[in-house]
């Protein structure tokens, strides 16, 4: 019973011209949508990941977060992924949030007796 989070693709940046009258949401020019694929055996993964998200937002709210880096609580999490849409030059300090967040996961599923 594993948890992995894998980075499965990265969109190309988009620019949305403001339109007035539109209701969609406007991304920033030079912003990318970063999708990363969760691969989870079980219920119990997925609560370690969720264990694992709380506990990086209540340190990003109580200790504050780095200057260059997009929280984590703008992520846009499902079952299947994390959606995070982001400046091009923060892709890197994205990745290594997502790679801490498996890591954590992964260690709270090791306590919570899921491997």
């Amino acid at each position: 019973m594993s948890l992995r989070i894998e980075l499965q693709s990265v969109e190309d940046s988009v620019a949305v011209p403001h339109s007035g009258d539109s209701t969609a949401p406007q991304i920033a020019a030079g912003a990318v949508t970063l999708r990363f694929g969760i691969s989870a055996s079980d219920g119990r993964s997925l609560e370690a990941l969720r264990y694992a998200r709380r506990a990086m937002l209540r340190e990003e709210w109580t200790l504050g977060g780095e200057a260059d880096a997009p929280s984590l609580g703008d992520a846009v999490f499902s079952a299947t992924e994390v959606v995070w849409s982001v400046a091009i030059g923060q892709r890197a300090p994205c990745e290594a949030r997502i790679a801490e967040l498996s890591a954590r996961a992964n260690r709270a599923l090791r306590e919570i007796g899921g491997s």
